[in-house]
């Protein structure tokens, strides 16, 4: 097999022997121990979105970045979301106050969404490889590379051994259901309380008022997609983040799971997004309006 080994924390430029066909070649590691269960991958086929807790670059990868343009003049921006008394008045139940400061304009990065696939060649023995889509392999194959770096400290270069055929099983991983009587907000309440962190904060606020409505299902987003909950409707599904991003979206129901672990751009190139309500003050008045028209209802 010819394969080129990499070792070390990141690269700064890719160097590929000559010799090999990069049209051809795979990127991965093979599998001796846990390689596979660490990144999520169990069964032959399975693909999935690394998670962001390995370092910088699988958060890149899996969530983007921003950075501030300085060329540019501040701007009026939203920051954050307080929970306050009204006028200081500690005796009335606290209201959410949306926070504006002068920001610099924030540049958004998108993610470059590689996954990781378990594949298996005809002798039994398994790789965790790139999902080289045409996209990564001509604009990403550096990041490809320092993923791997970043979460195993070694990659191979295969040339044209590891063949991924595209009528392969694929089957992502990358939500999975709660378990029954579980919601999002006890989930996230359970997780910030291990960490030491507030609560009562917004985005418990978000979860508790979507759990109101009489979805189907919950799933929780794993991998690279934690800190995402999917509420399931009879004919939507609604995407909240509890972590990361700045609005709620809207998608149909029907192959939802596939939808959902494309880009914001994506979605709406393709338009695939019913709804977008962003996280401001009047959130809860503007998707409940919008829960009325799509005919979500209350639980009972």
């Amino acid at each position: 097999m010819a394969q080129y080994c990499i070792k070390g924390k990141r690269i700064i430029n890719v160097c590929i022997p000559k010799e090999y066909d990069l049209d051809k070649i795979q990127i991965g590691i093979p599998v001796m121990d846990d390689e596979a269960e660490r990144v999520g991958l169990i069964e032959v086929g399975d693909i999935v979105l690394p998670s962001g807790t390995f370092g910088p670059q699988s958060r890149k990868n899996a969530y983007g970045y921003m950075y501030a343009d300085k060329s540019k003049p501040k701007e009026r921006r939203y920051v954050s979301t307080n929970w306050i008394h009204p006028f200081g008045n500690t005796n009335a139940s606290e209201v959410p106050v949306d926070m504006y400061r002068k920001c610099y304009p924030q540049v958004v990065v998108l993610p470059y969404g590689i996954e990781l696939l378990l594949f298996e060649d005809k002798t039994g023995k398994q790789f965790v490889v790139v999902n080289l889509s045409a996209e990564i392999r001509n604009g990403y194959l550096k990041e490809a590379i320092n993923l791997l770096l970043e979460i195993y400290g070694i990659c191979y270069i295969f040339d044209g051994v590891i063949q991924i055929e595209n009528s392969s099983r694929r089957q992502r991983c990358n939500w999975e259901i709660l378990p029954p009587g579980e919601m999002p907000s006890k989930h996230i309440e359970r997780q910030l309380r291990e960490h030491g962190q507030k609560t009562d904060t917004y985005n418990i606020f978000r979860l508790e008022y979507i759990e109101k409505y009489n979805s189907e299902k919950v799933v929780e987003g794993i991998n690279g997609f934690k800190g995402y909950y999917a509420f399931v409707f009879s004919g939507y599904c609604v995407l909240e983040s509890a972590i990361y991003g700045n609005a709620t979206y809207i998608i149909p129901r029907e192959n939802w799971e596939n939808l959902s672990q494309k880009t914001k751009k994506e979605l709406f190139a393709e338009d695939k997004v019913v709804a977008k309500i962003d996280h401001t003050e009047k959130w809860q008045q503007n998707i409940k309006n919008i829960f009325n028209k799509l005919g979500i209802t209350l639980s009972k």
